[in-house]
């Protein structure tokens, strides 16, 4: 269960990039960053106080969630559009795969885990997969472009960030209300770019179908792709939800011949999409066996 959720967060992901780049012509990307996070929190919210869920009131915890809100979300999200604004829909899908990589290098740094070899060549095999599948010859460093370029890929290593501080928060608490403080923290953090955006914009000519894509991108690739993120890492290692990352062109290129007529899949996408799973495989299988590690390791005194 929690492997296909992480699965379905990967197409939530992924068509961020697409329906941003038709939503982004029209809504500027501090408006929509803005609309994205404040109508999130505002879902969840409303949410948790309906169904009466807990609260948290330790402060050191709500201190600790308002970074994990202002890298993975806030940073992550206002890096991401902006960047997708400036470069292309292909650079921002290269470069959303290095997501697994600053995961496993902040892991090491901070010994929030130590990977095994098989979930190490999991993830490098897939990553392989990946790179094969988008061809980092393509990728473009044109002027303007290379810029938007960086934003994301600073936004990918605030993303990491997140997964590694958030997983003690997700372990002791509901993540239904860690989903609300996070996006709470996160419209808190976003008002400034937001706000100015909003009254420097003109809006009343957005067409309602834009509206439309905007709300999808607010309950879909933010409110659900968020909470099973954060209902993921309550069961698995932040490496290991990292690692799913690399579903996201695959998925790209499967979905292309069902949107773009003309468009067929090729050896090159069958091989990479191979090589992804398979490494997803390791990946999965190298989290069963650390598990088992360590329910079976001797108890003080035994």
């Amino acid at each position: 269960m929690t492997h296909l959720a992480l699965i379905l967060v990967q197409v939530l992901f992924a068509s961020l990039a697409v329906v941003g780049r038709l939503v982004l012509p029209f809504v500027p990307p501090g408006v929509l960053v803005a609309c994205r996070i404040l109508g999130a929190a505002l879902a969840l919210l409303l949410f948790n106080l309906f169904r009466r869920g807990p609260w948290i009131s330790d402060r050191a915890v709500l201190a600790r969630i308002a970074v994990c809100a202002w890298l993975g979300v806030t940073a992550n999200q206002a890096l991401f559009l902006f960047g997708l604004r400036q470069t292309t829909a292909l650079n921002a899908t290269i470069l959303v795969t290095t997501v697994p990589v600053f995961t496993v290098m902040g892991s090491l740094l901070l010994r929030v885990e130590t990977p095994s070899p098989l979930k190490l060549a999991g993830i490098a095999l897939a990553g392989a997969g990946a790179t094969y599948l988008v061809g980092p010859e393509r990728l473009s460093f044109a002027p303007g472009v290379a810029l938007g370029n960086l934003y994301i890929l600073l936004g990918m290593m605030a993303y990491a960030a997140y997964f590694l501080l958030s997983k003690p928060i997700v372990a002791a608490y509901d993540p239904v209300t860690v989903s609300v403080y996070v996006m709470l923290f996160a419209a808190a953090g976003v008002l400034p770019i937001g706000v100015p955006a909003l009254f420097a914009s003109h809006l009343e000519s957005v067409s309602r179908a834009t509206w439309l894509l905007v709300g999808y991108l607010v309950l879909g690739p933010t409110i659900l792709a968020y909470f099973l993120n954060l209902w993921a890492l309550r069961r698995v290692s932040p490496n290991t939800v990292a690692s799913f990352t690399y579903l996201q062109p695959a998925l790209a290129a499967l979905a292309t011949p069902l949107v773009l007529p003309g468009e067929h899949l090729n050896s090159r996408t069958l091989v990479s999409g191979a090589g992804i799973f398979l490494g997803l495989a390791l990946v999965i299988r190298g989290e069963g066996v650390q598990r088992r590690q360590v329910q079976i390791e001797p108890g003080v005194g035994e």
